[in-house]
């Protein structure tokens, strides 16, 4: 990209490129299910919350647990990402083809921009 700056009687022309490295390289879906009651009775459907949400995740390579709650979770990696909406821990994060359990939400510094997020993989 290129733009022009003005001093005086004298023109600069400006260039510089983006950088195209990110912090977030993956994408995923954050999907809520939700109930609704139909002639039929009640059904389950899915809502995205979150579509093509930017993110990075650390695999574990062994066991870790959630040390955030009294009970002991195995989790196999933590999610991070800007807050794009309200998670929950009901919701489901949807990656490369695979449905994953939240098992925690923490909001970094608690400034309510970042999220890490701890997943597990559906059995």
């Amino acid at each position: 990209m290129s733009y022009s700056i003005q001093v005086g009687d004298r023109s600069l022309d400006v260039t510089y490129d983006t950088c195209s490295v990110s912090q977030y390289n993956l994408t995923c879906d954050v999907i809520r299910m939700t109930r609704t009651n139909t002639s039929l009775g009640y059904t389950n459907t899915s809502v995205t919350v979150a579509d093509s949400m930017l993110c990075s995740i650390e695999w574990n390579r062994g066991t870790v647990s959630n040390k955030n709650s009294k009970e002991t979770t195995k989790i196999d990696g933590i999610l991070r990402c800007r807050k794009p909406c309200e998670i929950l821990t009901s919701d489901k994060v949807y990656y490369n083809e695979k449905y994953y359990e939240i098992v925690y939400v923490l909001d970094v510094n608690n400034l309510g921009v970042l999220l890490e997020i701890g997943i597990k993989r559906e059995s």
